[in-house]
């Protein structure tokens, strides 16, 4: 039995396919913001200013988010539902592009902190840049830890992760309960994650709920609602 969204009444946020993937209506989003507590901050692509990050807010190639200290966010990206979990004291650039079937080249910058990513039925590209290394996802759950000096550290819980070291250039795969640990020097290496390597366990994975309704003020300054509605669809 598949699903479908409906969207009321006047502004159409994000909609789901017959197959379950989220893609963008009028806009170009390419992920959703699902959970947001304490202090995060968001800046649209080319704006100048931050603002509060809200839940239900569509996230498009480029927007910048920020974690305080007491910050959490939840995103999901919008062709295959990964999610993705940002802790505390964390800054990162969510990019994506998507080719002629729907499914988003999926790319995080991330300049500092602690990223906890679930991938259940990839699809397209995901990789995580940060200023030492590449890491790219192959289906898989994992940390990705990044210190103030940009060394880069990956627990792979489930899957493989490929990891590689922008300054030599070497690349190493991190299998499931692996570390990999990468560095400004070029070093690059894998070892067995020990059992106070990862931070603590995040949040439980975000169930879609049935209905979404978001309130959002437009351009004119009026107040509008938006309900995303799942239906099921016998077809």
């Amino acid at each position: 039995m598949l699903k479908r969204i409906i969207i009321f009444p006047l502004l159409a946020l994000m909609l789901f396919n017959c197959a379950g993937s989220l893609f963008a209506s009028t806009d170009k989003a390419i992920a959703l913001a699902l959970k947001v507590t304490g202090e995060v901050m968001h800046r649209k692509t080319g704006a100048d200013i931050a603002t509060p990050l809200k839940f239900g807010t569509p996230l498009d190639d480029g927007d910048w988010i920020s974690t305080s200290e007491d910050g959490f966010a939840i995103l999901i990206f919008a062709d295959d539902k990964s999610q993705v979990k940002l802790r505390p004291n964390t800054e990162v650039i969510i990019k994506g592009k998507r080719d002629e079937d729907a499914n988003i080249s999926k790319r995080i910058e991330m300049e500092i902190g602690e990223v906890f990513t679930r991938v259940k039925q990839q699809r397209g590209a995901l990789e995580v840049v940060t200023p030492t290394s590449v890491a790219s996802v192959k289906g898989t759950e994992f940390w990705i830890i990044v210190n103030e000096d940009g060394t880069t550290e990956i627990l792979t819980l489930e899957g493989l992760v490929e990891l590689m070291n922008r300054v030599s250039g070497k690349t190493v795969e991190v299998g499931q309960g692996s570390k990999g640990t990468s560095d400004a020097n070029g070093d690059n290496n894998v070892t067995p994650a020990g059992p106070n390597d990862a931070p603590p366990e995040p949040e439980s994975d975000v169930e879609i709920p049935e209905s979404i309704e978001i309130n959002v003020r437009d351009k004119d300054g009026r107040d509008r609602k938006i309900i995303i509605q799942y239906i099921e669809d016998n077809d």
